[in-house]
């Protein structure tokens, strides 16, 4: 318990300092690019890569487990896109989005840092989830909404801008390397190992402390219909399914079991209001919902931790 508290204090205690400062000591965006250019490409790159590269080839390529965690997030984007269409009748774009908010987690700037403080090794489940995750969001946001505009679009264009999305994501790129470096067992120069640990050792706090003035800058707004489904299955329902998939699959490694029930339990990604700005729907309530389930997540990212450092996640519920 001792050990939990002591990470997660000042885990949030960084995404504080950049919620205060983000309200407090507002200067020029342009700043707060340059930050997010440094984490995005510089940082966090370098620990997916480390994460990823020391681990054994056999790790990565655990299908089963990669298979029930997206199907578990694909379930939660379904679910909450038929709802929005079908009972509360929004647009494609708009359903699209709340259901990316409902099942898209921060696990870039939040569950790599978290989980590599926390649980070390079973980092690599974190990094698989979050290539696989981000591969079916970048795929189904934009499919959605070039089917919900009324112009006709330009399928092959559209194909080609998924891919680029997807393949040259810093992390996606990242976890390629890596992979090709366990597969062979290539050993990197101790010049370069150097440089990509300094990188990795700042990759969490600047995450963590721009994530904070991220959620500084969202603008809390009127709440629709569909605000508290998104919510509910983003903080409550997507860990839930997780669990119940793993669980009933079967044969997975109980910490890998907790690290997937962890990243599914973390608030809805910042990326969703970046996509939800480019294609001009959910704005507001992408906000809105990385806002609140960030506050709630202090609660059950803690919660989960806590399951995992006891032992008392209960694996053999069924």
């Amino acid at each position: 318990m001792n050990t939990v508290v002591n990470l997660i204090l000042p885990f949030f205690g960084l995404i504080l300092m950049g919620f205060i400062a983000g309200k407090f000591m507002r200067n020029d965006k342009s700043g707060t690019e340059w930050f997010n250019i440094f984490v995005v490409y510089f940082a966090l790159p370098p620990l997916v890569f480390q994460t990823v590269a020391s681990a054994p080839i056999e790790q990565l390529a655990n299908w089963p487990f990669i298979l029930a965690t997206t199907f578990s997030s694909y379930a939660i984007f379904v679910v909450v896109f038929a709802v929005s269409i079908l009972i509360l009748h929004k647009k494609i774009g708009e359903a699209a989005m709340q259901a990316a908010a409902a099942s898209y987690g921060n696990i870039g700037y939040m569950g790599l840092p978290l989980t590599v403080a926390a649980l070390g090794p079973a980092a690599v489940p974190a990094a698989l989830i979050f290539c696989f995750d981000s591969t079916l969001q970048y795929s189904l946001v934009p499919l959605l909404n070039s089917f919900g505009k009324s112009e006709k679009t330009d399928v092959g264009a559209m194909l080609l801008k998924i891919c680029k999305r997807v393949f040259l994501h810093p992390f996606i790129i990242a976890t390629i390397l890596g992979v090709l470096v366990s597969a062979f067992s290539i050993s990197l120069p101790k010049p370069v190992n150097t440089l990509l640990d300094f990188l990795s050792a700042a990759a969490a706090p600047s995450a963590l402390f721009i994530l904070g003035v991220t959620v500084a800058y969202q603008r809390f707004a009127g709440v629709g219909r569909e605000f508290p489904l998104v919510v509910v299955a983003k903080t409550i329902l997507h860990p839930l399914l997780v669990f119940v998939v793993l669980t009933l699959m079967g044969g997975f490694d109980p910490l890998w079991v907790g690290v997937a029930v962890l990243m599914a339990s973390l608030p809805t990604a910042a990326t969703v209001f970046v996509l939800a700005v480019q294609y001009d729907e959910y704005v507001e309530g992408s906000s809105n919902a990385i806002l609140i389930t960030t506050a709630i997540s202090m609660i059950t990212v803690t919660l989960v931790l806590i399951m995992i450092d006891r032992g008392r996640l209960p694996l053999d519920f069924f």
